[in-house]
């Protein structure tokens, strides 16, 4: 089944939100390096999975996000 364009904003805006969670968690220094290192591997999921979301933007509407969507949301 084919996602919508909601879906896909829906989807956009929760992941945006994990992967501003995740940076302030990796340049927050109260915790050790080796345990912000340890959560490196969801961070790259997750900005991987928004690059995907991306395509599939362009594949529903035919354009580019603009870039205040891909940094901040819909």
């Amino acid at each position: 089944m084919a996602m919508s364009i909601l879906e896909l904003k829906e989807a956009y805006n929760l992941l945006i939100l994990r992967e501003k969670k995740a940076e302030r968690f990796l340049e927050d220094t109260n915790y050790t390096q080796t345990k912000r290192e340890s959560w490196v591997p969801e961070f790259v999921k997750i900005t991987e999975c928004l690059s995907m979301l991306m395509i599939k933007h362009k594949e529903i509407t035919g354009k580019e996000m603009l870039d205040c969507e891909v940094l901040n949301g819909f």
